[in-house]
């Protein structure tokens, strides 16, 4: 008996989220080139031929993850953008970041891996791209911290340093979880956002 569309659309986003685990642990700690589809297909728990079946290629999984990386920021600078206070903006946004290094399993280990992809020396387009986002959420926080020093709520300072510092920061956290595992303690919203107000 064949499986109504819904069961199978099920199967296979948990399999495409078991593969967007296992590559993105794999390629952070071992390094592309040192990451078969072999490995990826084992470490997600499926054959090696279902991983082909979804992505031809390694190069093509790894576009996948960027794609989604892409998106993820894309809809974070939409967010600092939005009509609400700078503060509560930054505040959402920090204790969101701060939430997926701490309790998603797997987010570290993408953040990191598309920082990694974003220093590449000769980028795919795919990461040509997230960079371009990347700036993007740059230059949305920068407005962001301009609005709330004209509003006296944030720091004095220039606008770009303080977004770079903010950024870093939250770079850094996901590099050090990635390193420290479950002895890495998170520090509060407060304490990151104190880097701008």
């Amino acid at each position: 008996m064949p499986r109504p569309s819904a069961q199978y659309e099920a199967m296979r986003s948990a399999t495409l989220a078991r593969v967007h685990t296992a590559a993105t642990a794999l390629f952070t700690r071992h390094g592309f080139a040192a990451t078969s589809m072999r490995d990826i297909a084992r470490a997600a728990g499926i054959s090696t031929g279902l991983i082909y079946r979804h992505y031809p290629s390694k190069d093509e999984l790894f576009d996948a993850l960027v794609r989604q990386a892409t998106e993820g920021v894309r809809g974070a600078a939409r967010r600092l953008r939005a009509d609400d206070p700078p503060e509560r903006l930054l505040t959402r946004f920090t204790e969101d970041f701060l939430f997926a290094v701490d309790r998603e399993e797997g987010f570290a280990e993408f953040s990191t891996l598309m920082n990694h992809a974003a220093a590449l020396p000769v980028r795919p387009p795919s990461v040509e791209r997230l960079v371009e986002e990347h700036v993007a959420l740059l230059d949305a926080l920068t407005d962001l911290i301009e609005r709330g020093q004209r509003g006296g709520g944030f720091r004095p300072g220039p606008p770009r340093e303080l977004a770079v510092a903010y950024l870093a920061t939250l770079g850094g956290l996901a590099m050090m979880k990635v390193s420290l595992g479950a002895e890495l303690t998170t520090p509060s919203a407060t304490i990151v956002n104190s880097l701008v107000c």
